[in-house]
């Protein structure tokens, strides 16, 4: 629909602000947008320095209302895109989290190297479990889990690196290996996308996210505790802001601790 391609044009001249945030804001993705079953493909010309409709074809991939997500689309080619609802162009601040999927297809671009050394991610391959990241038994509900989490982010917001590190060791002590390997992946890959998105919050002058900073928790705890982290890590190591992979091996520090 133009419309969509209108507001997605719009953000596209707002994206250039953001590549003093971080160069992969230099970066086009394709955008996939599903609405009343259909789904609405738009991709990046070089040559009009603007975004086009490339198709649109019938919703086969059944996404969900409100979906916000970065993954290969058949449609494209199996290019990651980001892929979102008519939600997303609600209001202003909605249209934030379409730069936080398209963190997701830079990562997804440039990193995938670091999925491939995961122990969980080969044995869901095993089993053909294709939405763990997003299903897997994390053990949200443990007695001992919850406290140590909520530790965590009471050491998050106290800013105490040293304090974060040990509630860090002790989470990761209560934790099974593949339940560690889960966090750890879901806060580096979440939690920078988390990260960039309230980078983006600051500038443009927004509310900053905090969503999954309290109990009951879910799957958003992962995007909270690793924004968080992330932010604190990099006040120490500024290059951690661009060197992802670097920032994986330090993520994963306290777990091996926490293992010893």
């Amino acid at each position: 629909m133009d419309t969509f391609l209108e507001q997605i044009n719009e953000l596209q001249v707002l994206q250039k602000d953001l590549v003093s945030i971080h160069p992969l804001f230099a970066e086009h993705y394709p955008v996939v947008v599903a609405f009343e079953s259909l789904l609405y493909i738009y991709d990046y010309s070089s040559k009009t320095e603007q975004y086009e409709w490339v198709k649109t074809v019938p919703d086969d991939l059944n996404i969900p209302d409100e979906c916000l997500a970065a993954f290969p689309v058949h449609h494209m080619d199996e290019r990651i895109c980001a892929v979102v609802t008519d939600a997303a162009f609600q209001n202003f601040e909605q249209k934030v989290y379409l730069f936080h999927e398209f963190v997701h297809c830079y990562v997804y671009e440039q990193y995938s190297h670091i999925s491939e050394r995961l122990e969980i991610k080969r044995r869901m391959e095993q089993i053909k479990r294709v939405t763990w990241e997003l299903d897997y038994e994390f053990p949200y509900d443990h007695e001992m889990v919850v406290q140590r989490i909520t530790s965590l982010l009471s050491a998050l917001k106290s800013g105490d690196l040293l304090q974060v590190k040990e509630a860090r060791v002790a989470l990761f002590s209560s934790l099974s290996e593949e339940q560690g390997e889960y966090f750890n992946w879901l806060e580096w890959n979440e939690g920078y996308a988390r990260y960039m998105e309230n980078r983006i919050r600051e500038q443009w002058g927004l509310e900053i996210n905090h969503m999954g900073d309290s109990a009951p928790f879910n799957r958003l705890v992962f995007y909270e505790c690793g924004s968080e982290y992330i932010s604190l890590l990099i006040k120490e190591q500024p290059e951690l802001h661009t060197d992802l992979e670097q920032l994986f091996e330090v993520i994963q520090t306290e777990r091996v601790r926490g293992r010893g």
